[in-house]
């Protein structure tokens, strides 16, 4: 009995988990490094489109003087293509920006262009293709690894298991010896190369270890929900996205109320909030959906829940914003602004900004200390015959 203990003694399950950290980083390590760097310049992509293309994003005039009706009719006077949905101006866009779907290969990403229009004047300030647009490539890359077609999403997914897999077999790896914590985060002066870098190893991946858990927990969340979701409903009731249907509408050639007045009522039903993207009616859900956000969120938080309005009577259809949503429902529904941190406003996106470059300090200082560990352990040792002089 004591020899099948023996096996899993402590000393020895910690070089299961170092075994299992290093290799998982040596063989992974290149995709995560490409995924930390693509999610810190996720955390302001929009700042970084916006500065990259001004013209497309300065209004002439603050005041916006024109209604979501107008707005629509000039998206679609620019581009007759379907409009899968309506950003409207914040801080980052001051502008209306309109996406239109066109029409692209099967089971490929969805080809959407833009037209953004100066809300003070109606003006186009000009149309692009933003699928293939320089920051919403690299968006892409953090989402899809440019490999829609091929299961990149998932690819994604599997990736945030190994995050998480690094973060937890890192930590046990890791933990310090009572009396040594301060030591085992800092980095010390006056050390060998190889000790630097392992100082440096395990002060970034302490520090940074609690977004990191984060980031690759919400990543598999936002990937597979269907997987996550039982999981937050053991503690809260998580009910899966909804896309409601109006069952029965009236007659066919019934007019459907204008654009602005389906704005109107959507933010006379949620008065405190701001409405940040509109959906018209689609194939698969005939109704109105209007997001929402607190007026004093961040502007990378895009959204904290919907409501769906009916697009002919203007009557709300369902209600899943914050107020009546669950824990589950609203942690499920916060998972992508905790992954990119605005959750927690500027501090977290900074957070979210900083921890990015985490992998990549980790996979070099890793990289360097197995290095050197192999050519210590390759090189031959010099054996003195006996007799022979040392000097």
């Amino acid at each position: 009995m004591r020899s099948v203990f023996k096996d899993y003694s402590p000393a020895r399950v910690r070089r299961g988990f170092l075994w299992a950290h290093r290799w998982l980083g040596l063989v992974c390590g290149i995709v995560v490094v490409l995924m930390g760097l693509t999610g810190s310049f996720n955390v302001f992509y929009r700042e970084i489109d916006a500065a990259l293309n001004p013209a497309l994003f300065i209004p002439a005039d603050a005041e916006q003087s024109i209604n979501l009706t107008e707005v629509v009719r000039i998206a679609a006077a620019a581009d007759p293509a379907p409009i899968f949905a309506i950003v409207a101006p914040d801080k980052v866009w001051p502008v209306w920006v309109v996406m239109h779907t066109h029409e692209g290969p099967k089971d490929s990403f969805k080809n959407l262009w833009t037209t953004m229009i100066d809300p003070s004047n109606g003006k186009v300030l000009g149309q692009r293709d933003y699928t293939n647009a320089p920051a919403f490539m690299i968006y892409r890359l953090h989402y899809t690894l440019l490999l829609y077609e091929w299961g990149g999403k998932q690819l994604v997914g599997v990736v945030g298991f190994v995050l998480l897999g690094l973060a937890l077999s890192g930590l046990y790896s890791w933990w310090p010896k009572q009396g040594r914590f301060w030591r085992s985060v800092s980095i010390r002066r006056g050390v060998s190369p190889l000790r630097f870098f392992v100082d440096l190893h395990n002060t970034a991946g302490f520090w940074a270890l609690i977004v990191l858990l984060a980031i690759s927990i919400t990543g598999i969340g936002i990937v597979f929900p269907g997987m996550v979701r039982p999981v937050v409903g053991l503690l809260s009731k998580a009910t899966p996205d909804p896309s409601p249907r109006i069952e029965t509408p009236p007659p066919k050639g019934t007019p459907q109320l204008p654009p602005d007045e389906i704005m109107r009522i959507a933010q006379a039903t949620k008065p405190t909030l701001s409405i940040t993207v509109l959906n018209p009616p689609t194939e698969t859900s005939n109704a109105w959906r209007v997001r929402f956000r607190p007026d004093d969120a961040d502007p990378a938080l895009r959204s904290r829940g919907a409501i769906w309005l009916d697009p002919w009577s203007g009557a709300v259809v369902q209600d899943r914003t914050s107020e009546t949503m669950s824990a589950g429902d609203r942690y499920m529904t916060e998972q992508l602004w905790i992954h990119n941190g605005s959750t927690l406003g500027l501090f977290g996106r900074l957070l979210v900004l900083t921890a990015g470059f985490a992998p990549l300090a980790l996979f070099i200082s890793g990289g360097i200390m197995w290095f050197k560990k192999r050519s210590t352990k390759s090189r031959p040792t010099k054996v003195l015959r006996a007799g022979s002089s040392t000097t």
